[in-house]
């Protein structure tokens, strides 16, 4: 190639003269016969030297004999060669059919006219698509947005002829990253999408009509989408614009055009019959609890995130697009796609469409063709030990364990009426604890309160020898005491760590009591008082609640607190605290426990337990909500375990350490069951305490939990590196806090923010309450 001037172009006259043709996707036909037509081929020839030329007319009328002539066996050869030249007649070879010319690629092809291109290209069909079929779609205007699985369908659908015309719409140019999964070669990088897949198709059939929309779908051109030159027989929905995915439908609905959707994970299919049901709700009613209007003005993807989901859906994608979700802006930018769900979408959704167009399939709804759940190998069989659940405590178990072990003894105290112990036992029901399991269980019998662990509440994972449940009973005790003081009632208690895990406390009462200011203010705080897991800007604290928090925890016999503030520090904890978190989720057990013993994920399940934690009280952004409810998925959980991933819930614990104003740890002398339950009064102290100065607690015991778990079970079921990583993360834990012989107990992050609008639920007084006989 040269220039005007006779010289060689530099190669960025090349790139000029090649982008020239970047927005060209239709051939040039010539017909030899048509004498202007032959002019301007020939006008063509002489000015490309680098033109290609394939001519192979001969072969194709061969083609178009055999078509034409199924029955016959064209025996010997020159039989052929005789139809062949029967077939030319009068014309020559050369001047039969039509000349393509595809400008973009500087090639000349040589085919049959479009009556006999189209036999020989549709041979192959019959009779899975007859020919009164064939040419039924050969009138049908189907629209494809989007073009990643959308230029797969556009492809299939192409090369099967199954439609009259074609209208695509992308505003998006090729990029390297696109090409896992859209079969182009490297040559149309910056290439417009549509352009791309016209240009392919015309290479396939250049007979076929096809429209771009080379902006893609907005609110200027939808309705020219829809309905310009006739209306859609079939709107193929592909595009990542939520509101343009919602807009086109009720455009579609209100037209009766049918809906056709593939997601490219799981193979899940979309299909929304407007035209045969009027009525039916856009994509199945998932969306209808939704304010559409809205969708334009929110600016950020959490706000984003329950509109996106309730299309998506959230527990029926595939463990690794869940896995793969978590890990988006941590070690991925954006959702994945593969090029083997993309071509197998492509394939189904054409076959989909050829049936709806035929009006062989009038079905609509969401289905799954998941290759995962079709052909996979059988599941292994669990190896993970099923703990046997003990029942719940009898009124008849806990007045045998009274009498056997001589607790009905007669103290002379007065005794309480029922009205008074409902209120003392609502008032400690309201105490913190681990899942919010509440494993208190209370027994009212001969002027004597008796405590007992209910031990088939206390059987978590993440329960080593009831330490977490005996914290919890503290709290429980705190409560118990403040509100009999609020009540004016003197209370004589004893802890009776001799008959653990059974029998834990006894108390006994008497009146006009009078309470102090600090045990009438703390009092107040119990109906208050609530786990906060918000993440706001950090703020520092005065000091001086630190130190009034601290004087709490100290009136508790050798309860000792501890403040961090620095925020280098903090992170270093929280940095601890990431890494616990994921062991909890990678260890089956604890996971199990988890989604099943301690979350619950709607509101009936709430109600029907009254204990767990309701996903709706976490203080959590849409996008983290989604990703909690993802974990529920064991087969995500695993692959995040082998891909070392995660990312997402590290994000988000060391999120809410940064906005932590400080991190506090009780500790309490090791080795006794006093010493946690001690610990758990300290640690209600300090949150009812923490509440009058209308501060936030949420506390963090998990790293503390599996140090100790660590520490006392040998048979840990973990592999050795994650118990040496354990080890190695106690040893900085400790060395952050200056902690030797102490045991911590409780540990919480502490911040300024409004209070949670939500709480957990607490049991019926029936299930944790019971008088005896007198």
């Amino acid at each position: 190639m040269h220039n005007e001037t006779g010289l060689k172009p530099t190669l960025s006259q090349l790139i000029s003269e090649t982008s020239k043709q970047k927005t060209v996707y239709k051939p040039v036909f010539f017909n030899l016969l048509d004498v202007a037509q032959r002019h301007s081929f020939e006008q063509l020839i002489s000015a490309k030297s680098n033109l290609r030329v394939y001519d192979h007319i001969y072969s194709q009328v061969e083609e178009l004999i055999k078509c034409l002539n199924p029955t016959i066996v064209f025996l010997p050869p020159s039989e052929l060669e005789k139809a062949v030249k029967n077939h030319f007649g009068e014309k020559s070879a050369e001047e039969y059919g039509v000349w393509v010319y595809y400008p973009w690629a500087e090639k000349l092809v040589h085919l049959l006219d479009e009556q006999e291109f189209a036999i020989v290209r549709t041979n192959r069909n019959k009779h899975k698509i007859t020919a009164q079929e064939q040419a039924i779609l050969s009138q049908k205007k189907i629209g494809v947005m989007g073009l990643s699985v959308g230029q797969s369908v556009s492809l299939t659908l192409a090369m099967e002829r199954g439609f009259g015309e074609l209208r695509i719409a992308d505003f998006d140019e090729l990029d390297l990253s696109n090409i896992n999964r859209i079969r182009t070669g490297v040559y149309n990088l910056k290439i417009q999408k549509t352009v791309i897949v016209a240009r392919e198709i015309a290479e396939i059939d250049p007979y076929l009509n096809v429209v771009c929309f080379d902006d893609g779908i907005t609110e200027e051109n939808l309705d020219r989408f829809l309905t310009e030159n006739g209306k859609l027989d079939l709107l193929i929905d592909e595009c990542d614009s939520f509101d343009i995915k919602i807009n086109s439908r009720y455009k579609a609905k209100a037209l009766g055009i049918p809906v056709l959707m593939e997601g490219s994970d799981r193979g899940t299919i979309d299909i929304e019959r407007f035209d045969l049901e009027p009525e039916r709700p856009i994509l199945h009613g998932m969306v209808e609890h939704l304010d559409m209007s809205k969708y334009k003005s929110l600016t950020t993807l959490d706000e984003r995130t329950p509109y996106i989901t309730a299309v998506t859906g959230v527990e029926t994608l595939s463990p690794r697009m869940k896995a793969s979700a978590v890990e988006i802006m941590a070690t991925i930018s954006t959702w994945p796609q593969l090029a083997s769900a993309v071509t197998y979408g492509g394939g189904v959704t054409a076959d989909l469409s050829r049936k709806i167009l035929l009006g062989n399939l009038k079905v609509s709804g969401r289905f799954f063709l998941d290759l995962d759940e079709l052909i996979a190998d059988p599941e292994k069989t669990s190896d993970q030990k099923i703990t046997a659940s003990l029942p719940p405590l009898s009124t008849e178990n806990i007045e045998d364990f009274i009498k056997t072990n001589r607790l009905a003894f007669d103290k002379h105290e007065q005794r309480l009426p029922e009205d008074i112990l409902s209120q003392l036992i609502v008032a400690a029901g309201k105490a913190p604890s681990g899942g919010n399991n509440q494993p208190w269980r209370w027994h009212y019998q001969d002027g004597l309160l008796h405590l007992f662990l209910e031990q088939s509440d206390a059987q978590a994972y993440l329960d080593p020898q009831y330490i977490s449940s005996y914290i919890s009973i503290g709290t429980a005790i705190e409560n118990l005491l403040l509100k009999a003081a609020d009540l004016n009632l003197a209370v004589n208690w004893n802890l009776t760590p001799q008959f653990a895990p059974n029998h834990l406390a006894w108390f006994s009462f008497t009146s006009n009591y009078q309470p102090n200011e600090q045990e009438l203010t703390l009092a107040k705080q119990i109906d208050l008082r609530h786990t906060n897991r918000k993440i706001t800007p950090r703020q520092e604290l005065d000091q001086t609640h630190l130190n009034q928090l601290s004087s709490l925890v100290a009136q508790i016999p050798n309860a000792k607190l501890q403040w961090i503030t620095d925020p280098d520090l903090i992170k270093s904890i929280g940095a601890i605290a990431t890494q616990t978190d994921l062991l909890r989720m990678f260890i089956p057990e604890a996971h199990e426990d988890f989604i099943t013993r301690e979350m619950r994920w709607d509101l009936q399940q709430v109600q029907e337990t009254e204990d767990g934690i309701g996903i709706h009280t976490l203080d959590l952004s849409n996008n983290d909500l989604v990703g909690i409810r993802f974990l529920k998925d064991k087969k995500m959980i695993s692959f995040l375990q082998q891909m070392n991933g995660g990312s997402g819930f590290k994000r988000l614990t060391m999120m809410q350490f940064m906005a932590s104003s400080a991190v506090g740890l009780i500790t309490m002398p090791k080795g006794e069951i006093n010493s946690f339950i001690e610990g758990g009064r300290a640690a209600e102290k300090l949150w009812l305490g923490a509440t009058g100065l209308e501060l936030q607690i949420h506390p963090v015991n998990v790293p503390l939990i599996f140090f100790y778990k660590n520490s006392v079970e040998d048979s840990l079921a973990i592999p050795l590196e994650n118990k040496t990583q354990l080890k190695e993360a106690e040893q900085n834990f400790n060395r952050l806090f200056s902690l030797s012989t102490e045991q911590p107990i409780f540990m919480f992050r502490i911040f300024k923010a409004d209070p949670s609008p939500e709480r957990t639920i607490r049991k019926s007084l029936s299930k944790t309450f019971s008088i005896g006989r007198a």
